[in-house]
């Protein structure tokens, strides 16, 4: 028996747009036993809604390492889907991480990066989940890097999870081809702020660092609660972010506030709004 599981994880914490993942501590998990009929079974979020089949995404990643054939699988979903909290992510990582223990391969989590960046459009959610922490990633002569910066962050991430859902083509869709000269001065000097704050864990940088002109302004529409709570911050709260595209958004709580958060935000958000307080785990993807 096979047992691994992958962290959710938040993507470009403001300006650090298609850069910076942090994972956190919601876990999908993937079981994997041999048997001489292959079969899947998928409890949790979205269990209703993915195949279970091979084309299963996580069984997808599997197969890069082992043919899914002879195995029965079981996987657990924890982390809402197309919500903004890197659930795709996380579903490739534990297939990879389950994939590579079962064909007995000894890897990395570049080697992991790079074979499953085909399947995840989205590096730094990918990145997070496989390495945890705060990591940066990009693409440099035709293949996918990242590196961790740091294990923790200087406030906790409370993830405020609205019923609607939004897919991350639709929310690039409202992206303009082009922005301002302005706008981009402005954000390339919160992302190089971003960098310095999570490299230092440097609280009052990182509040300041928080303000994107890039992506965020653009898909208020179809996340909402990032407009209600930035009006409305709750006492004990830092700022707040867009999860990836959204439609979750991040507060970031001041340790030792984040009861005070979650109350300020239960008091301002619509009735069947998940609050969930999701401190950052400095480890990836993994077999247990």
């Amino acid at each position: 028996m096979i047992s691994a599981a992958a962290p959710a994880s938040t993507a470009n914490l403001g300006p650090g747009f298609d850069a910076v993942g942090v994972a956190l501590d919601l876990w999908n998990e993937l079981a994997a036993e041999k048997a001489e009929a292959f079969g899947v079974e998928v409890t949790g979020e979205g269990a209703d809604e993915v195949p279970r089949d091979a084309s299963h995404l996580a069984l997808r990643a599997f197969e890069l390492f082992e043919p899914v054939e002879g195995y029965r699988f079981a996987l657990h979903n924890r982390i809402p889907l197309e919500r903004g909290l890197g659930s795709s992510a996380a579903t490739i990582a534990v297939g990879l991480v389950a994939g590579a223990a079962a064909a007995g391969r000894r890897t990395d989590a570049q080697s992991l990066l790079e074979a499953g960046a085909p399947l995840e459009g989205h590096l730094d959610n990918l990145a997070a989940a496989l390495r945890g922490g705060v990591c940066i990633a990009w693409n440099r002569n035709g293949g996918p890097h990242s590196t961790q910066i740091a294990q923790r962050v200087s406030f906790v991430p409370v993830a405020v999870v609205p019923e609607e859902r939004v897919s991350t083509s639709a929310s690039r869709a409202a992206l303009p081809a082009s922005v301002s000269h302005a706008d981009a001065v402005a954000t390339a000097g919160s992302a190089a702020m971003l960098g310095a704050a999570l490299a230092s864990v440097d609280a009052d940088l990182l509040r300041d660092a928080f303000h994107d002109r890039l992506h965020e302004p653009y898909r208020e529409e179809t996340a909402p609660l990032l407009g209600l709570l930035r009006s409305r911050l709750p006492e004990g709260a830092a700022a707040v972010t867009l999860s990836g595209s959204g439609p979750t958004v991040i507060v970031w709580a001041e340790p030792g506030r984040v009861g005070d958060v979650v109350a300020g935000i239960a008091a301002a958000v619509p009735a069947g709004t998940q609050v969930l307080p999701l401190p950052v785990t400095d480890q990836g993807a993994h077999v247990r």
